[in-house]
């Protein structure tokens, strides 16, 4: 055999076998969408689609919508193998009405075509919804005009208007109209002509056909000099200035004390405390005493706050039973132990104030069982820890719970009642009002 013949032969047939394996298939363009339909919803107006070219010859892409308000970028182009275009689609609803509306996004090429179905869907707008950025406003001596700023936080057109019974008191503008998030600020104005020294108080009523109503509390001072105190807390507040005397501040109102002039200080005592219905005291007995320097002082007005290291606490219970024997901070140095009996009624109900701990656990005796149900922070609860803060404990219990091991004081007297909530919580609003906090 002729060697030196045979070995270039061979070595020229492998070429050609590995050069044709490393051939890639001469496939024509393939257009493919990584969907067929997009969707918008409210608050959308852009989302993206992809494209591919899975053919080996170029594609040669362009990309249509049927509807005015879509649009599409890029429009065009030109894709080699398995390449990928990102095509970004824009809507612009200005003009339509609420419901559902449909267009359809076409891509042809040479390696085919696709339809992508877009669906747009617009809510009914919202109604419209007050807003108002105050809840007081006291205009001392020295001043005549103060303001309310009002928002439609809705998306109809919101209509109002805003007056008062008092003659002394006026308004920039009676009525008005703002559309989606747009707000007006409505100057009050007094006119104390007329007005012998003294505080007078009055109200700025925010009326609408359908958006919901707003009072605006005013004080104006006349020749005088008022001290004012608010209660943010759950409870009415017992306050004492000597010689001025006592006043009850109810749970988010105020009290004022009127001098001729600035007295430069003044000494007073505030007390609150939460309790049953037959003036059993709950938990903790919650002070203010101070000396206030009144010195550069105008028309002040203080917010009479408790601390975050204090809780107000309220239960509600939905249970099949009734729950009595409360401990609340069972097991430390703070366990307040209050024999009270809490109706499976689906009220909320009133309890007191108590130290606010990492560690808080509070357990109630599921009578009728001899288990007990508990409730502890960072399981059932968590504490905000801020000032004037709140847990409302919410039992759904039947029968369950845990085997009671506690050992709960005698007592006497029979399980008290508690005070059911009457106040709708809210943020009491004012401008330049300055925090007390109560004794440690």
């Amino acid at each position: 055999m002729n060697y030196k013949l045979y070995f270039p032969i061979l070595g020229l047939f492998i070429g050609i076998l590995i050069f044709s394996s490393c051939r890639k298939e001469n496939r024509p363009a393939q257009l493919n969408t990584d969907t067929n339909s997009i969707v918008f919803i409210q608050g959308e107006t852009t989302k993206y689609f992809g494209i591919v070219n899975t053919g080996n010859a170029a594609m040669d892409f362009r990309i249509e919508a049927s509807e005015s308000f879509v649009e599409t970028f890029p429009n065009n182009g030109i894709l080699g193998f398995n390449d990928l275009a990102k095509i970004k689609v824009s809507i612009n609803t200005d003009g339509l009405d609420y419901g559902l509306h449909e267009a359809s996004i076409y891509v042809t090429s040479n390696g085919g075509t696709q339809l992508i179905k877009i669906q747009i869907i617009i809510p009914e707008p919202t109604p419209p919804k007050l807003w108002w950025d105050i809840d007081y406003i006291k205009i001392p001596s020295n001043k005549d005009k103060d303001f309310i700023t009002i928002r439609n936080d809705g998306q109809l057109t919101l209509n109002y208007t805003i007056g008062s019974l008092q003659s002394w008191m006026s308004f920039s503008q009676n009525s008005g109209s703002l559309q989606a998030g747009e707000e007006q600020v409505v100057w009050v104005y007094v006119d104390r002509s007329g007005l012998s020294n003294n505080l007078y108080s009055g109200f700025a009523n925010i009326l609408t056909e359908n958006a919901g109503n707003a009072r605006v509390s005013i004080d104006m001072e006349v020749g005088v000099y008022s001290v004012s105190f608010f209660n943010p807390t759950y409870t009415d507040i017992n306050i004492n200035v000597p010689g001025m005397g006592s006043q009850i501040i109810p749970v988010l109102n105020r009290v004022s004390y009127i001098y001729n002039s600035n007295p430069g200080n003044l000494m007073y005592q505030a007390s609150t405390k939460g309790e049953t219905v037959n003036g059993q005291t709950l938990g903790l007995f919650i002070s203010w005493q101070d000396n206030i320097n009144l010195s550069g002082e105008i028309s002040p007005i203080f917010d009479l706050n408790i601390n975050e290291d204090i809780f107000f606490m309220s239960v509600i219970n939905y249970g099949a039973h009734e729950l009595n024997k409360w401990s609340i901070n069972y097991d430390t140095e703070y366990q307040f132990d209050e024999d009270v009996t809490i109706p499976n009624d689906q009220q909320e109900y009133y309890f007191g104030y108590y130290d606010a701990l990492d560690k808080t656990s509070i357990y109630a005796a599921i009578i009728g069982t001899n288990n007990d149900a508990v409730w502890k922070n960072g399981t059932e609860f968590d504490f905000p820890w801020v000032l004037n803060q709140s847990i409302v404990l919410e039992s759904s219990l039947k029968s369950s719970g845990i085997i009671s091991k506690r050992e709960f004081p005698n007592s006497t007297k029979q399980s008290a009642l508690l005070k059911l909530k009457n106040t709708t919580r809210s943020k009491l609003r004012s401008r330049n009002s300055q925090s007390i906090l109560n004794n440690k």
